[in-house]
């Protein structure tokens, strides 16, 4: 499935104003008057701060008495303390609102996220663009919400400026045109320094991504045994330290360019305040400007100066912000990342499976070796098939087509005579129950692993029955909490860490609960011995009663109870037929299955 890159690009004003909108979307519509709020005490409030010198100043100059003074000072600073609370109320009550709206967004964003075409998530680049699009929600201070933020202060900044400016502009306008002049040249200077991080995004998110990898891998405790028993340390080490200087080079790269272009902001903020100085100065010897306001135009001009820098920062801030938002915007409204699904609903679950493979064909995305050429195979209603065959021979693959995860090159895969993208992708999963070679156990008590969020009484006694089922009975039983226990300890410190065997067992009694439309077992006993898995095998099979059922593995032991056998190569399927016609045959399924009973013979004396 080959993906181009989305030629939409949303504008910092676009993406203001859908963030503005979904303040309404959320019903945060208090944020609103918020920034009303915030903008009128905030832009007002450096004004007083300027008037008091002055005021101070000509006072004393007219001999004024200090009670007068005092009381002035006394009114001002009462003003200063309403302003200043009045923006601290906007200003932690956004901080709330703001956080909520991004957790919210990240909330739809995982929604989105799991219904994306599952090939996707075994390519590299698309996951180097999630790298680049979900940094804009991953902190407060950046992206989605730094953009609110950004707003909030820059309103004020506004006010502020209008407000300097004339004052300034009554005096003497080339101050003020000198002023804007500067702020024109930093927010350029700002504009490419931030057009040029963004266009080393990708190197900086692949970089990162790489560095991470080894990162985590370093210190997470699942790979410590494989670290320790074949001596891993300094080959991840070296390779955490030649990604992170890979990392730190574009890290470099990026503060080069910010620094060559600061020397010229610098350069223009010097004449800038020379010519404002100049121009004070000269009015007061002019005899056109009293003590107090030289004290005055000289505290607005440093105001003036220091708070178009300051908006000169916040805007190339947002800027920066509104591009990840943008990225995050584009990546969400791509369309691409999603097949043309039907609208069929799941097939009754009472009622079991036949799948079809009509002239299938079948390659990777990105690659060019077909995994399956022409391919056609049918797995009869309610039959036993084991698939079976070498790693590599493309026995997972055609678990991924059956389950739509990967969509077929050509040719059409049919359910019960129903093309498979005539389903909803949600009604399609309904009618699967598949245990994974890679087992997952989450972060949920053991009960929760199996049921999910079915907290009824029935799916809680089914959960039971499940678990007891698979022979966890006794395990469960030993546990603290039962099958309340929680699992794992990357939540819970008490948490419980299963066995591989153990877990793969929970697997199993999750796909007996979900009590699908059809069954299929992915390699999930590859951790434990042949015996052992013989009778998991065994057991499964007594349970799933008359579902069509799929054994998928690279050893036989589901073999000799399966209606069905389909054994596979690198070419493909090679064989197909029971257990005794194969034997008969003396093929490749034969070899392999007098060698691997001649392992396990051996395996069996040697116990004994």
């Amino acid at each position: 499935m080959e993906k181009k890159e989305p030629k939409k690009k949303y504008t910092m004003f676009q993406v203001i104003t859908r963030q503005l909108r979904t303040i309404h979307e959320r019903k945060r519509d208090r944020i609103y008057v918020y920034y009303i709020l915030y903008m009128i005490c905030a832009g007002t409030l450096p004004l007083i701060a300027i008037y008091l010198p002055r005021i101070v100043i000509d006072y004393l100059q007219a001999g004024q008495d200090a009670t007068t003074v005092v009381q002035t000072i006394l009114w001002l600073v009462g003003l200063s303390f309403l302003l200043a609370l009045g923006m601290e109320i906007p200003k932690r009550q956004t901080d709330i609102l703001f956080l909520s709206l991004r957790l919210s967004e990240f909330k739809n964003y995982t929604d989105w996220y799991q219904k994306i075409d599952y090939a996707f998530m075994e390519d590299p680049t698309f996951r180097d663009r999630v790298e680049i699009s979900t940094q804009s929600l991953g902190s407060n201070q950046i992206g989605f919400e730094g953009a609110y933020h950004d707003l909030l202060e820059i309103l004020p900044m506004l006010l502020s400026i209008l407000l300097f400016s004339l004052l300034i502009g009554l005096f003497q306008p080339l101050i003020f045109l000198a002023c804007m002049l500067g702020t024109a040249v930093s927010v350029w200077i700002k504009s490419r320094i931030t057009k040029y991080a963004l266009s080393r995004k990708e190197d900086e998110a692949r970089a990162r991504r790489r560095r991470t990898y080894f990162y985590e891998t370093c210190y997470d405790f699942t790979f410590g045994k494989e670290t320790r028993v074949f001596n891993m340390e300094k080959k991840l080490s070296e390779d955490f330290r030649k990604k992170s200087h890979d990392y730190i080079q574009v890290i470099r790269d990026m503060q080069n360019n910010q620094f060559r272009l600061g020397l010229l902001e610098l350069a223009m903020l010097l004449i800038q305040d020379g010519l404002a100085y100049f121009f004070v100065i000269k009015g007061y010897f002019d005899g056109l400007l009293s003590f107090g306001e030289v004290a005055l135009y000289i505290g607005a001009v440093i105001a003036l100066s220091t708070t178009l820098r300051n908006l000169s920062d916040r805007v190339s801030r947002m800027d920066k912000n509104t591009q990840l938002t943008s990225d995050y915007y584009e990546f969400i409204d791509d369309k691409g990342f999603f097949s043309a699904k039907g609208t069929r609903s799941a097939i009754p679950p009472e009622e079991t499976l036949e799948i079809e493979f009509r002239d299938v064909s079948f390659k990777y995305p990105k690659t060019d070796r077909y995994i399956l050429t022409h391919f056609n195979f049918v797995i009869h209603k309610g039959e036993k098939l084991a698939i079976v065959g070498m790693n590599g021979a493309g026995k997972s693959t055609i678990v991924k087509l059956i389950t739509n995860m990967f969509c077929v090159t050509e040719g059409t895969i049919l359910v019960n005579g129903i093309a498979i993208d005539q389903f909803d992708a949600g009604e399609l999963q309904k009618m699967f129950s598949v245990v994974f070679q890679d087992v997952n156990v989450f972060a949920l008590t053991v009960l929760e692993n199996v049921v999910g969020d079915d907290h009824s009484e029935e799916g809680m006694k089914r959960g039971i029955d499940a678990l007891d089922r698979v022979g966890l009975k006794e395990k469960i039983e030993s546990l603290p909490h039962q099958y309340d226990t929680p699992l794992l300890k990357v939540i819970e410190d008490d948490g419980v860490e299963l066995s591989g065997g153990q877990s793969q067992k929970l697997a199993i009694a999750r796909a007996l609960y979900k009590n699908a439309n059809m069954v299929i077992l992915d390699e999930p006993t590859a951790s434990l011995d042949a015996l052992a898995e013989a009778e998991i095998y065994q057991k499964f099979n007594d349970l799933v009663q008359n579902k069509t059922t799929v054994y998928i593995s690279h050893r036989l032991s589901s073999t000799k109870f399966c209606d069905k056998i389909a054994m596979f190569s690198t070419e493909g399927l090679i064989e197909y037929g029971t257990h005794d016609e194969l034997m008969e045959k003396q093929g490749a399924y034969y070899f392999m299955f007098t060698t691997q009973g001649k392992y396990y013979q051996s395996g069996v004396e040697e116990n004994a």
